[in-house]
C-alpha cells in the first residue's frame, strides 16, 4: 500500500504513555494521520510523576534495565545507569516522542469521556480547556495503559480498620509514612518496592503476602540479572536444567525466600511475573521488615492475620495492583471473559474491527522488546483497515477462530496473570499476524 492509499484515514490514539507514544511514531514513519488524546498536560502515562496518572515517588527506579528498556534505534544515554530512576525514564519518553514528531499530534489536558460506535468507526467525546467536543475515527487505538484503578483483594478481610488505609496508587513520598507503624499489603514488585521504602521512613514495618515468591537480584555476575539469564542460552539441555541452575544461583546469592522463613512458591520460577529487588530480603534478614501471611481480618487498628498472629499499625499500604479504566466504552460493546475483556494477542476485540488496545498486557521484559513489534503490528492493521485488503479479510477469519499460544495457561491464576503473557511468544505471534495483514 502507497502513502496515498492512507489519505483521509485517521487513526485515534488514546493516551500518551509510552506504549501509545511507541504507537505513534510507527503510524509518523509509516504515513499514517492520527491525533493522540491525552489526559494530562504532557507525555508520561505512570511516568509523569506530577499528574494524576503518575505512579512515582522519590526513590522510584526500574526494574527492568537499560538494556532491554531502550528502543534498539533510540539507545538511552550513556551516562544513564544500569536500571535508571524515574526521572530519567520521563525524560527519555519525552525525547522519544520530540524526536519522532508526536508532540505535532498531541492534544493535552483532554480527557476521553465516551466512545461510541458511528457507523464504519467510532465518534471519540472529549472534554478539554477549550470544551466539550467530538470527531469520529475509522480506527481508535486505547493506550491508555495497565494502572489506572486501585484493586483490592477479591475476597475483602473481616472487620473494617480504624486507621489510615493508602493504595500504591496514592503513594507519592515517604513523608505519608513517616514514624507510622505500617503493614504493606501485597507480594508483587510495587509491594516489595514500598515495603523497602518504609524502612527507612516508618517506626516499623510488616509486610504482607498470600504466597511464597521468587525473588530475584537486579545484579548477578556483574550483569544485569535478565541479561544474565538471557546469556545463558541454550547451555543446559532443558530449560528445567536451566531453571535448576538458576535458581542455585539465586540461592547462593542469598536470594531464597525461604532461608528467611518465607514460604516456598507454589510455581515454576518463571511461573509468575518476576520480582525484581536486591533488598527486601536483606531487610527481612535484619529484622526491620516483618514478613507476615495473608490478613484474615480487622479490628480497630489491630490486624489478625490468618496465622493468629496479630499487631497493631497506624496505617495499612494495599499494593494489591491495579485495573484498568475502560469507563469511557460501554461494556456491553465488548466480549468479557473472567472479568477481563476478550482481547485476540491481548490487543484486538474479536467482535470488532475497527479498535484496538495495545500495551494491556504484563511481560517478563523491558519496554523496547515489545514497543516496535507492537507499534509495528498497528501500522499494518491501520493499512490494511484503510485499504480493505486481502490480508486484512484473512486477519479479520483468523480472530475469530484462532487460539494461538501466548504462554497464559503456564501462569500462576490471579487476576494480574489474567493479563500475563510469554513475552516471546507474544510478539512471534505479533510478527506471524502482521504478515499475514501485509498480504
Amino acid at each position: 500500500m502507497t502513502m496515498d492509499s492512507n489519505a483521509g484515514f485517521k487513526v485515534a490514539i488514546i493516551g500518551g504513555g509510552p506504549t501509545g507514544i511507541g504507537i505513534a511514531r510507527e503510524l509518523a514513519d509509516g504515513g499514517i494521520d492520527f491525533d493522540l488524546y491525552e489526559a494530562a498536560d504532557d507525555f508520561g502515562g505512570v511516568w509523569h510523576g506530577t499528574a494524576a496518572c503518575g505512579r512515582t515517588y522519590p526513590s522510584l527506579h526500574l526494574i527492568s534495565p537499560k538494556f532491554n528498556t531502550q528502543v534498539q534505534d533510540f539507545p538511552m544515554p550513556e551516562d544513564f545507569p544500569v536500571y535508571p530512576n524515574h526521572r530519567q525514564m520521563l525524560d527519555y519518553i519525552r525525547n522519544y516522542a520530540r524526536t519522532f514528531g508526536v508532540y505535532e499530534h498531541a492534544r493535552f489536558n483532554t480527557r476521553i469521556d465516551r466512545l461510541v460506535p458511528d457507523g464504519d468507526g467510532w465518534r471519540l467525546h472529549w472534554r478539554s480547556e477549550g470544551g466539550n467536543s467530538s470527531a469520529h475515527y475509522p480506527l481508535v487505538v486505547v493506550c491508555n495503559g495497565l494502572q489506572n484503578k486501585p484493586h483490592y483483594p477479591e475476597q475483602p478481610y473481616g472487620g473494617q480498620f480504624a486507621g489510615e488505609v493508602l493504595h500504591a496508587v496514592d503513594y507519592k513520598s515517604p513523608d505519608q509514612l513517616r514514624g507510622k507503624r505500617v503493614l504493606v499489603i501485597g507480594g508483587g514488585n510495587t509491594g516489595c518496592d514500598l515495603a523497602v521504602d518504609a524502612v527507612h521512613h516508618a517506626s516499623a514495618v510488616c509486610h504482607s503476602t498470600r504466597r511464597g515468591y521468587y525473588y530475584q537480584p537486579k545484579f548477578i555476575a556483574g550483569k544485569a540479572t535478565p541479561q544474565w539469564m538471557m546469556e545463558l542460552g541454550s547451555r543446559f539441555g532443558s530449560k528445567e536444567d536451566t531453571l535448576a541452575y538458576i535458581e542455585q544461583v539465586f540461592k547462593l546469592a542469598g536470594y531464597d525466600g525461604t532461608d528467611y522463613g518465607l514460604p516456598q512458591p507454589d510455581y515454576p520460577l518463571d511461573g509468575a511475573h518476576p520480582v525484581m529487588n536486591s533488598q527486601l530480603l536483606y531487610y527481612i534478614g535484619h529484622g526491620d521488615i516483618v514478613p507476615k501471611g495473608d490478613v484474615s481480618r480487622f479490628a480497630g487498628q489491630q490486624v489478625i492475620f490468618q496465622d493468629g498472629s496479630s499487631a497493631e499499625f497506624d496505617l495499612v499500604l494495599y499494593a494489591t495492583g491495579y485495573e484498568r479504566d475502560l469507563s469511557f466504552l460501554d461494556p456491553a460493546l465488548l466480549d468479557w471473559r473472567s472479568g477481563i475483556p476478550d482481547l485476540f494477542l491481548h490487543a484486538v476485540p474479536r467482535n470488532h474491527d475497527n479498535l484496538l488496545f495495545m500495551g494491556f498486557i504484563n511481560a517478563a521484559g523491558g519496554l523496547g522488546d515489545g514497543l516496535k513489534t507492537q507499534g509495528a503490528f498497528v501500522r499494518s492493521y491501520a493499512r490494511a483497515l484503510a485499504g480493505r485488503t486481502v490480508g486484512l479479510q484473512a486477519f479479520l477469519e483468523a480472530k475469530c477462530h484462532d487460539q494461538p499460544d501466548l504462554g497464559q495457561a503456564y501462569f500462576v491464576k490471579s487476576y494480574r496473570h489474567q493479563w500475563e503473557a510469554d513475552l516471546w511468544k507474544l510478539l512471534a505471534e505479533m510478527r506471524k499476524y502482521r504478515n499475514m495483514l501485509e498480504q
